[in-house]
């Protein structure tokens, strides 16, 4: 599904005390590690879909630095709101599409 990392890494990053906008900084940091080595490996292999990509990474770069403005302008609690009902509501999602 591509989101395991990041959404495994920013609760038990906050659960273990760390901010959560600097969970959400290591989560990113760790999507850009993991995308690297996957983009490799689909690069060597010459499957990279390069229109579609450019489809998808445009909108979901314009995305990313819009929720960057948004988490430093919000209150952590707030953020960490945000962030609970988000988690909650991919959760049932996951478990409802099975």
């Amino acid at each position: 599904m591509g989101i395991g990392g990041p959404m495994l890494t920013v609760p038990l990053l906050a659960a273990a005390g760390l901010p959560v906008l600097r969970s959400l900084a290591c989560a990113q940091a760790q999507s850009i590690v993991i995308a690297t080595v996957g983009t490799i490996g689909y690069l060597i292999h010459g499957t990279i879909d390069w229109p579609l990509a450019a489809l998808v990474g445009i909108p979901e770069l314009a995305g990313v630095l819009i929720g960057w403005k948004i988490a430093h302008a919000l209150p952590t609690r707030v953020l960490r709101s945000a962030l609970i009902a988000t988690l909650g509501v991919l959760a049932i999602y996951l478990v409802w599409q099975g």
